[in-house]
């Protein structure tokens, strides 16, 4: 699946502002971050204010740019052979990202599968986890594993609806690393 065509999906949307029309990208380029890094960032201030009212405080800004550095230093193994990028496309730019990385031989991670508020509601994220789970198929990949920070119960119940189950931590969490394993909920899914 190459995500709708921007023939196939009408505007305006149901809300009678935003598109409807989108499409799903694999991005390869070495210069995929430049092409996410806006979305990165915005992920980062949502998830990082919502988690601050989930714990009750603020969140260190250096944990979460510690974080974020991280990640973009592991997109030229994401954009590799077998990791995927993939973005989502509205006419007026990126709308949501989702990320596929490799973990080893036989597992793969989910990683920032976020959309945009404007694009919820229009199943641009379900779309997204479909084209990056069949990914992991195409590539081999046996089992599919995720973190998620507890306060993304609509991610949770997307995530359950196509297969997941809640597991034990994993080894290498973003989460634990940062001291946040008890606020986080972990997945995944056996292909």
């Amino acid at each position: 699946m190459t995500g709708a065509s921007p023939d196939e999906r009408p505007e305006p949307g149901a809300d009678g502002k935003s598109p409807d029309r989108w499409w799903l990208e694999h991005v390869t380029a070495p210069d995929a971050a430049a092409a996410v890094e806006p979305l990165i960032q915005e992920y980062w201030a949502w998830a990082g204010v919502e988690l601050a009212g989930m714990l009750g405080r603020p969140v260190r800004a250096d944990s979460a740019d510690r974080m974020h550095r991280a990640f973009m230093a592991e997109l030229p193994a994401i954009t590799g052979p077998r990791g995927r990028l993939l973005v989502v496309r509205n006419p007026g730019g990126i709308v949501g990202v989702g990320v596929l990385k490799p973990v080893d031989d036989v597992t793969a991670e989910l990683k920032r599968v976020y959309v945009r508020p404007v694009a919820r509601g229009r199943g641009v994220a379900r779309a997204l986890l479909r084209e990056l789970l069949d990914a992991a198929r195409t590539e081999g990949f046996g089992t599919v594993r995720l973190e998620s920070l507890r306060f993304m119960t609509a991610a949770h119940a997307l995530y359950r609806s196509e297969g997941f189950v809640v597991t034990p931590p994993f080894v290498g969490s973003e989460a634990g690393s940062a001291g946040l394993e008890s606020a986080a909920v972990f997945m995944a899914i056996r292909l």
